[in-house]
């Protein structure tokens, strides 16, 4: 069947997997890169574009004349919590823990979108406030947000109020609200072209997306966030009380 995931990345995919695994164990040496092309059938170009992502995520380290090393920290993903602990969520998301940059591109009032009207439950192309950014890991990007809120929040905030702080932290006090629940949706999805451009991949290129709704303590749906996690940069870890209601 055919795929949109890129090639390079498909093969970046099976040698880390190989590495986690420790089917190439930290200090050793990964075959030459006509070794590699040679087993799966692709082309010089394709290995070194799958090393150049497997460097970015400091899996390995290429040393000339020696060959690509196995490092022996494995930082290559970011981990996204899952648990009913709403602190434990935030600080993996908020990229506080991980030394994340967040920068604004852009911050205004639109025309709400029918997904984002849905969950607000107000009416498709109403007005209301939105902000985009980008997040980034010593300098290269690897999550995007979009959040849509109030418009009054126009008037509340500027793109210097989230240089240090979480949205939601700085949304809540402007805005004198206390956020009592959360929704949250994830599913896979591929890399459009406005989105790979942002996030500095190929186009297809699969991402996590994210969509939470936030509730006021008398439920009302009040902020949605939407969310653009690199799947190559990030993967998901929950954890289970199986103490907790069971049989």
């Amino acid at each position: 069947r055919e795929t949109t995931i890129p090639l390079y990345f498909r093969v970046a995919e099976t040698l880390r997997g190989r590495i986690l695994n420790q089917a190439y164990r930290p200090g050793s040496i990964l075959p030459s890169e006509k070794e590699l092309a040679k087993e799966f059938g692709v082309s010089l170009i394709t290995i070194r574009k799958a090393m150049d992502l497997l460097v970015r995520e400091d899996l390995v380290a290429r040393r000339r004349g020696v060959g690509t090393r196995v490092l022996a920290s494995n930082h290559g993903r970011l981990p996204i919590k899952l648990s009913g602990n709403f602190r434990d969520w935030f600080d993996s998301v908020s990229g506080k823990l991980q030394g994340l940059e967040a920068q604004v591109l852009e911050m205004g009032l639109v025309e709400c979108p029918e997904r984002v009207a849905r969950a607000l439950g107000v009416e498709e192309g109403a007005v209301v406030w939105r902000m985009k950014r980008v997040r980034r890991y010593k300098g290269e990007a690897i999550s995007y947000y979009v959040n849509y809120g109030p418009k009054d929040l126009a008037n509340l905030v500027t793109p210097s109020d989230f240089a240090k702080r979480s949205f939601l932290e700085v949304f809540q006090e402007r805005f004198k609200v206390k956020l009592a629940r959360l929704e949250q949706m994830v599913e896979a999805t591929v890399a459009d072209m406005d989105v790979a451009s942002i996030l500095g991949v190929e186009f297809g290129s699969p991402l996590f997306f994210v969509e939470n709704i936030y509730y006021t303590k008398k439920g009302r749906p009040i902020e949605v966030t939407h969310m653009f996690y690199r799947g190559d940069r990030y993967v998901y870890r929950a954890s289970i009380d199986m103490l907790a209601g069971g049989s």
